[in-house]
């Protein structure tokens, strides 16, 4: 495709001639590199962005689930000593029956 790019300063014209030059490519070589250079570097950007955007999301959800997962084991453990005291047991003694019983420990649990 091509494009025409009309009214360039003429220093700034005279810029890109020297790098040219020092590059060993033509003017419009030069011009090429650098707008697909932009446009790829705009896409890269983009992504970037929509990444950004992505871990956000699933940070949220991550502190979400935490949440509701520490909202369980604080409502288990309230059951839990509901159940010892409406059978009028120890929850230590429970603790100590549950680890001979199924060969659990509590106490790593907690």
């Amino acid at each position: 495709m091509e494009l025409k790019v009309r009214d360039v300063d003429t220093g700034a014209v005279k810029v890109l001639n020297d790098e040219a030059r020092k590059q060993n490519v033509s003017r419009n070589e030069l011009l090429k590199r650098h707008i697909e250079d932009l446009a790829q570097f705009n896409g890269i950007k983009r992504a970037e962005k929509e990444l950004d955007s992505t871990l956000s999301r699933v940070g949220d959800a991550v502190e979400i689930t935490y949440n509701r997962l520490n909202q369980l084991e604080q409502q288990s453990m309230k059951m839990y000593l509901l159940l010892a005291t409406v059978l009028d047991i120890d929850p230590g003694e429970t603790d100590d029956y549950l680890e001979n019983m199924f060969n659990l420990n509590m106490k790593e649990m907690n």
